[in-house]
């Protein structure tokens, strides 16, 4: 199977089931937007399969080293970046106003599948209309896709894993490791113990 750049995904994360996009779709990104029915301006999170293509795409500091960031990114997180820290493209319609991309990174056979296929990061959020709750359920999940995109690929969760339900912590990283809780999910002290092993040393 493969994936056309303007093509609708819908598919299991960790915490809830999402719908995305290649992050070079326009038209992708506003379709999602009209799906949802919620604002065409409003920035999305990007999808990567592996802490190493974030760490490539990204200038970090020292401190934040790939097994500190694969730790973070277990804990159900988003984490904000700084779009000078972008060593990639990311197009200006997809950030608005904000000078932050929002990163995610969920390693799973499907989400890796979807990259893999697209060949590039991917805009993600939450299956949903804007207002209703999240969904979580594999069947309500079809559902909506019957319902509302039935032109979506579809990526069945075949692993029995069961989703947290709730929305990732997001994190936003700032000038000399400063760091932002805008949302605290279900890990949030995780989290915030995880962000506090940088200044032990």
């Amino acid at each position: 199977m493969t994936i056309k750049q303007n093509e609708i995904l819908i598919y299991p994360t960790d915490t809830v089931w999402g719908i995305g996009c290649s992050l070079y779709s326009e038209e992708g990104f506003k379709r999602i937007a009209e799906i949802k029915k919620t604002n065409s301006k409003k920035p999305l999170s990007i999808m990567f399969a592996s802490i190493e293509d974030i760490y490539k795409s990204f200038h970090f500091d020292s401190e934040l080293n790939l097994l500190w960031l694969k730790e973070f990114f277990k804990l159900e997180t988003t984490l904000g970046l700084s779009l000078k820290s972008s060593k990639i493209q990311i197009p200006k319609w997809a950030t608005g106003a904000s000078q932050f991309a929002s990163i995610r990174c969920v390693d799973t056979p499907i989400i890796r599948d979807i990259y893999n296929k697209l060949r590039t990061p991917f805009f993600t959020t939450s299956l949903n209309i804007t207002g209703e709750p999240p969904i979580i359920n594999d069947q309500e999940a079809f559902d909506f896709y019957h319902r509302h995109v039935k032109d979506a690929h579809f990526f069945a969760n075949n692993t029995n894993d069961n989703l947290s339900g709730s929305s990732s912590t997001i994190v936003f990283l700032k000038e000399n490791l400063d760091f932002e809780i805008v949302r605290e999910g279900l890990k949030a002290e995780q989290v915030k113990n995880h962000l506090a092993k940088l200044f032990e040393c």
